[in-house]
């Protein structure tokens, strides 16, 4: 048994709240994310923890508005017992009666978690933290600042990240600080004067692109020089690999991308759903998921090897050193329907 194995199998017997059924063998079923993050959730995760609480647990991809949909269309029946979604959907999961406050006395696990990876007093907890910012191929200079990619030289040369993914309101932040001067913590709050400085960057698109691995792959085959804006996680993985392809994050700041838990509401076996979550920001499972997804773990205590620690911004004063900027999630979303309706008609390309 290696020793990641035995610190899960210890902490598992150590926590008292499931007790294991020999009998009838109970299912809850999660909603987690696709790609290479989901396999390893599938992988490594969740059969340990079917093994330690004697359970089954039934694992469903998707992408955070469309999980949010799923809780919505189940609410008077819940199917999932607990969904992995970005924080900026916890708010409105709150707000719709979607999801339960988490059981505090029930998750140990929650007594290393940073304060600030608590969301909306105790609705949600971070499961990994990304940095936003462009990515490029590397025989190509990255630009110093944002503002360098409305010139001509990058005519053809950019993909853009889709109006319908999350990081398509970094964009907007960032032509609103670029139109106004003014840092990103401002700047989104004039986001609607922005728009023509968004259009202005039009003939320098290739592409839009909804797949950030994929987007990643063609830029370091050279078919783009630049992508923006996207996270970390789907790039290093392949820099990592040296496949010329890696991030940059220009003078104006970078951006927090933070995946997410929360337990739905009324789901089936909640006693199993605490459980799994306590599970999943257990440092031992922390850590292997970071490892392997070069995320920043949401936890103290964690020690990384050098060849980890030189891709993700841990602990939390290596955040605040690299500026990662989370937005006012409650304002966007506010307004977000309009700004993506105006972003595909002026990128219908």
């Amino acid at each position: 048994m290696n020793t990641t194995r035995r610190a899960l199998l210890g902490t598992a017997l150590a926590t008292p709240f499931v007790k294991p059924l020999s009998a009838q063998q109970r299912e809850i079923s999660v909603g987690i994310w696709g790609g290479a993050q989901g396999d390893y959730v599938k992988r490594q995760i969740i059969p340990a923890f079917e093994r330690d609480f004697g359970c089954k647990v039934l694992p469903e991809e998707g992408f955070t508005l469309a999980n949010v949909s799923k809780m919505r269309a189940t609410k008077d029946n819940p199917r999932f017992s607990v969904m992995f979604i970005d924080d900026l959907a916890i708010p409105i999961a709150k707000a719709e009666g979607l999801i339960a406050e988490l059981p505090r006395d029930r998750m140990p696990a929650m007594a290393n978690l940073y304060p600030r990876f608590l969301y909306e007093e105790g609705f949600g907890t971070a499961l990994g933290i990304s940095l936003g910012g462009i990515f490029h191929n590397t025989r190509v200079r990255p630009p110093e600042s944002y503002a360098e990619l409305w010139e001509p030289r990058y005519r053809g040369k950019l993909k853009l990240v889709s109006p319908n993914n999350t990081p398509s309101m970094f964009f907007l932040i960032v032509a609103a600080a670029i139109e106004t001067g003014k840092p990103f913590a401002e700047a989104q709050y004039e986001i609607d004067k922005a728009f023509d400085r968004v259009a202005a960057l039009r003939p320098n698109i290739l592409n839009i692109f909804g797949d950030g691995i994929q987007a990643a792959n063609e830029v370091a085959q050279g078919q783009a020089d630049i992508g923006l804006v996207e996270y970390s996680k789907y790039i290093y993985p392949y820099t990592n690999r040296r496949a010329p392809v890696t991030m940059a994050f220009p003078k104006e700041g970078s951006f927090a991308g933070t995946n997410c838990q929360v337990l739905v509401k009324n789901g089936p076996h909640q006693d199993l759903a605490v459980a799994f979550m306590n599970r999943m920001i257990e440092p031992a499972v922390q850590k292997g998921l970071s490892e392997f997804a070069l995320t920043s773990p949401p936890v103290s205590g964690i020690t990384f090897a050098p060849e980890t620690a030189r891709w993700i911004a841990y602990p939390v004063e290596e955040m605040d050193k690299r500026g990662l900027f989370t937005p006012d999630w409650t304002y966007i979303n506010a307004r977000r329907a309009g700004w993506t309706e105006r972003l595909n008609r002026i990128f219908s390309l």
